[in-house]
């Protein structure tokens, strides 16, 4: 799996004519992320007129909405990479290795099978001399799973009716908890038969580690990105090792009517 990025704009110029630019690639070694694990290699290539490396850094980004709705690229952590710095001869390639483990605070990209509308993506940021605007970049999109306890929350709701599914990112994190990295993630989960229903629409948002997942419920409001602004929500934590449990139904119908207790109030 590889994805690469050139720096410069192409025109009606002779292609012979032009310098060929610099470029990076990125190369996963193991795209299924097993055991929460990233790594890989990226590849700079110097092109016809050499280049001078004064920085290369990684990162794991996702796309997220700021807290006024607008759409941005967040950082969610850096990666270790083994080569920074350096000289390329013209048409000479260095390769260098970058590792880091998955945070279980990273959103997860898909659900049973399907992908939600952004990425979570590996990124590489080049600095050279003489500098070139915006650096060169480019990133690699990862297929993140959801934890066990994620996955047996939301097949919980599922279990109540709520199938139909979307999510988001949002830079900020949930007031009062415990999250180690910037942002997090809401997932909305409509009941597509609607009827009477008084919750037709609700909004999972987790706080996870490596214990399990502290979930906040509350009415979906899609409109409203900042946390204060957003309705109330209600608490159930599930713990990874509870993923196969029954009873996760029955607690997700407990929490929904308390939920429904707090909107009454």
């Amino acid at each position: 799996m590889a994805e690469r990025s050139r720096s410069g704009d192409a025109s009606e110029t002779d292609p012979s004519d032009l310098p060929e630019p610099p470029e990076v690639e990125l190369l996963l070694d193991d795209p299924e992320l097993t055991d929460r694990w990233i790594a890989g290699r990226v590849l700079v290539r110097a092109g016809r007129q050499g280049l001078v490396l004064d920085d290369l850094e990684m990162r794991l980004v996702a796309d997220a909405y700021s807290h006024r709705g607008k759409r941005f690229e967040m950082t969610i952590h850096g990666l270790v990479v083994d080569v920074t710095s350096g000289t390329l001869a013209p048409g000479e390639e260095r390769q260098a290795g970058f590792r880091g483990s998955l945070s279980w605070e990273c959103p997860f990209t898909e659900y049973d099978g399907r992908a939600f509308d952004f990425e979570v993506a590996v990124r590489a940021w080049l600095r050279t001399t003489p500098p070139r605007k915006g650096g060169i970049r480019h990133r690699i999109p990862l297929r993140v799973p959801p934890t066990p306890a994620v996955r047996a929350t939301v097949a919980a709701f599922a279990g109540l009716g709520y199938v139909e599914r979307s999510a988001r990112v949002i830079d900020e994190r949930i007031p009062e908890s415990e999250q180690y990295h910037q942002g997090h993630q809401s997932l909305f989960l409509t009941d597509p038969t609607r009827g009477d229903r008084d919750l037709p629409r609700l909004e999972l948002s987790f706080v996870t580690n490596q214990v399990g997942t502290f979930v906040h419920l509350r009415r979906a409001a899609p409109g409203k990105y900042r946390w204060e602004s957003r309705p109330r929500t209600v608490t159930l934590a599930v713990a990874h090792h509870e993923a196969d449990r029954t009873d996760l139904t029955a607690r997700a119908n407990a929490a929904l009517a308390r939920l429904r207790l707090l909107e009454r109030a």
